[in-house]
């Protein structure tokens, strides 16, 4: 039995670190080109940006909402993207902050956290 649970034991192990590294995954680091067109802590957001323009940038949104009563001054549709490494030391795009991004049409009229 001591053979079985050493073998239990080093599986388990073996799961765990499997699972960090797996967790790490999800972080693409900016090429050095996007480095030093948007530096860390700028941003390449801008009222006039497509959505094609920003979905090229950010990727899909993790929320999108419309809206046809005005509560959002005129923006007819906003893409939140969710912050999800808040212990990252610099920001870069929406990796540490929740960020919303307002449509009017097809058009990026303002945005914000």
């Amino acid at each position: 039995m001591p053979n079985s649970s050493g073998r239990i034991t080093a599986f388990l192990a073996l799961l765990s670190v499997l699972i960090v590294i797996t967790g790490c995954a999800g972080i693409d680091p900016p090429s050095p080109k996007k480095i030093i067109q948007h530096p860390f802590g700028t941003s390449m957001l801008r009222p006039g940006l497509t959505k094609d323009q920003v979905l090229a940038e950010w990727g899909e949104p993790d929320l999108k909402e419309y809206d046809d009563t005005g509560k959002w001054k005129n923006a007819k549709e906003r893409w939140t993207y969710y912050g999800r490494y808040n212990e990252l030391p610099v920001d870069e795009g929406y990796l540490t902050k929740t960020q919303y991004l307002y449509f009017d049409g097809k058009f990026l009229v303002r945005y914000g956290e």
